[in-house]
């Protein structure tokens, strides 16, 4: 068995590090195995933990997540800080390879805390893994600057460390440093700094998955810069080490650059080949963002074939995971794809709604980049007044001087010239300081008008974008299968089928009877046809009845006043604010039982959610943080409403919210 060291070294890496020239599959063969023997609880923590990164790498992500819940266990059985910290980062890269960032996110900053509070001899060099990682998120997330800060912190840590990996580290480093050049359209810079990333990788001749990726993005940079012969040059090289590592991801990864190399290069039939094979593989890896690739360039090659009909599914399914990714840029892009080829079919209408949706996103990456202009002018501002401030002190300090002097002439003089200075002084004060806050209270409130605006602009093209795809659901996949259904029946009565036969064809339609009850299901959620057709009541007392019929939980609805319908914008805000809330209590309270109240009343309307269940500390106001209470808070906002949160530990939480009607 190696040595506990090695296992410590191995585990702070960005991904594991292959043991000289083996290949992943034998180093995991070698830590399946090694499991087998060792009886050591906290050296079996480090190879479960290792163990998940390869299989993560692997694309066997199911396998390393049984792996990292048993380390999970251990670390819990022997309260190992330091073995938290190495169980937790495995998580982090188990829900990163998985695309889900917020999951990813989290774990990584909970092995953070433990590798903060560890005492273990390379706890240092967890902390410095786990900046990188965070850092990788942040990037994600449009934060770039604070990726770039993270990843300092860590280069830093690495650095002042002795061991022989942190050049490996450094390396990795210097590959994130380049993709944030990238992003930011320096091509050029970009490929500098890759380039001395997969320097350092060769100078100590880490032949891995690692070094293949870095080839891959130094490729793609050059695509992206146009030099398409050293795009290809540095594909080959990645083509020989894919072979010889045998490594699905690096695979995956490789065709997803050279489908753009021949896309660029204008061979469209090649692209388009690529592209479809890739779609199919990365999709049973479970590697949506290559999928979400792949589905672009088919789209792309489609719409240069001239096929543009065909391009606009592989468009929608790079949209869709685009919105489940939350990737704005990925989302623009598509919808300007999507809006492209509608236009070139005729559909105008389809093409003016994807444009206008495109717009919507656009617009609220400007309102954010104006909230940050508007902060900076207001710094500015405040700058200023606190100068005229001290200047109109220096003032009053020469007048007082002034009066000074002049008591010296007559003392009944020097004191009406003292008052009337005074009171001139007190005038000019109050004069100035109104203005700092009138000020304040127009940039603050032009701040609220755009956060608004942007807010409320993004909630209608969600709904909008829900209700599309729950008519398209509904009217289109729905009648469709039910059209097979009635055809199937139609045929079924035609035939003489074996017993076996009939049993196989009665399954079938059973289960095409699941399908369009699921699909009803999911169109219902999406935009139910009572809040559609009926009004909010009827709608939220269908919704009610789901839950009572669905889980444990007891709901009781009551709503008076409701007689006549509210604006139909209004009705879609408040069905969606109750559904985020019903939903917390079935996630969070543990709650038995809870009440929903709506009230109308002359020109206000009251909504009351009570629960029964574990509730929280209000003081602490850990239940603001969640995406779910903004996106509530967001919506009371946009209906100009108010809402209060009542709620103790073990004595349940009580949401009021009041909504004007006029």
């Amino acid at each position: 068995m190696k040595s506990t060291i090695t296992f410590v070294l191995v585990i702070v890496l960005r991904t594991a590090v292959s043991y000289g020239q083996a290949q992943e599959q034998a180093v995991i063969a070698d830590l399946k195995a090694q499991l087998k023997i060792e009886k050591i609880d906290t050296s079996r923590i480090f190879l479960l933990g290792d163990l998940a990164r390869y299989l993560i790498n692997s694309a066997d992500t199911l396998s390393a997540l049984n792996a990292l819940k048993e380390g999970l266990v251990l670390s819990k059985k022997q309260n190992f800080t330091y073995g938290f910290g190495h169980i937790y980062t495995g998580f982090g890269s188990y829900y990163e390879a998985l695309s889900d960032y917020k999951q990813a996110e989290k774990y990584y900053q909970l092995a953070y805390e433990y590798f903060k509070k560890s005492d273990y001899v390379n706890a240092p060099l967890g902390v410095a893994s786990v900046l990188g990682n965070l850092g990788l998120i942040a990037e994600r997330k449009g934060n770039i600057e604070k990726a770039i800060q993270l990843k300092i912190e860590g280069l830093k840590i690495w650095e002042a460390s002795n061991v022989p990996q942190k050049a490996l580290a450094i390396g990795n480093t210097y590959i994130g440093i380049a993709s944030l050049y990238a992003r930011q359209g320096q091509y050029q810079k970009a490929i500098d700094a890759e380039k001395k990333g997969i320097a350092v990788r060769l100078q100590y001749n880490y032949r891995d998955s690692d070094l293949g990726t870095s080839y891959v993005y130094l490729a793609a940079d050059f695509i992206k810069n146009k030099q398409l012969d050293s795009a290809k040059k540095y594909l080959e090289i990645v083509e020989e080490l894919a072979q010889e590592l045998k490594n699905p991801v690096l695979d995956l990864r490789k065709d997803d650059i050279w489908s753009r190399l021949y896309f660029e290069e204008k061979n469209y039939p090649k692209s388009l080949e690529i592209g479809l094979k890739l779609h199919k593989r990365a999709s049973e890896a479970k590697r949506i963002m290559i999928e979400m690739n792949a589905d672009f360039i088919i789209g792309k090659s489609f719409q240069q074939l001239k096929q543009p009909q065909k391009a606009i599914s592989f468009f929608e399914a790079a949209l869709g995971i685009a919105l489940r990714l939350k990737n704005i840029e990925s989302q623009q892009k598509h919808l300007l794809e999507l809006s492209e080829t509608h236009r070139q079919l005729g559909n105008y209408k389809k093409a003016f709604e994807y444009l206008g949706t495109y717009h919507v996103l656009k617009d609220s990456i400007n309102t954010n980049e104006l909230t940050l202009k508007l902060n900076d002018i207001d710094t500015k501002y405040q700058t200023v007044q606190k100068e005229k401030q001290i200047l109109v002190l220096e003032k009053e300090k020469q007048s007082q001087n002034v009066l000074i002097y002049s008591l010296l002439a007559g003392l009944i003089a020097g004191l009406i010239m003292s008052t009337l200075v005074y009171q001139n002084a007190t005038k000019q004060k109050q004069i100035v300081q109104q203005k700092v806050i009138l000020r304040e209270k127009e940039i603050l409130q032009l701040i609220q008008e755009q956060q608004l605006t942007a807010s409320s602009a993004i909630m209608k093209g969600q709904e909008e974008e829900r209700t599309r795809v729950a008519r398209d659901l509904h009217d289109g996949l729905g009648g469709i299968l039910t059209s097979i259904k009635l055809t199937l029946n139609k045929v079924g009565g035609n035939f003489i089928l074996p017993e076996e036969g009939v049993a196989i064809f009665t399954r079938a339609l059973a289960q095409l009877d699941l399908a369009i009850g699921e699909m009803r299901r999911v169109a219902h959620s999406m935009m139910p046809e009572a809040l559609v057709r009926y009004g909010l009541t009827d709608a939220l007392n269908d919704f009610c009845e789901g839950l009572n019929q669905s889980s444990t939980l007891k709901v009781r609805f009551q709503a008076l006043g409701m007689e006549q319908r509210l604006d139909a914008s209004t009705e879609i805000v408040l069905y969606r604010i109750v559904q985020e809330l019903l939903n917390n209590v079935v996630k969070h309270a543990q709650a038995t039982e809870v009440y929903v109240q709506l009230i109308r009343k002359s020109d206000v309307l009251s909504l009351t959610i009570e629960d029964n269940g574990i509730g929280f500390d209000t003081t602490y106001q850990t239940h603001q943080k969640g995406a779910g209470m903004r996106n509530i808070t967001n919506r009371v906002a946009y209906l100009n409403g108010k809402i209060d949160i009542q709620s103790k530990p073990n004595e349940g939480t009580s949401v009021f919210i009041e909504i004007p009607t006029v």
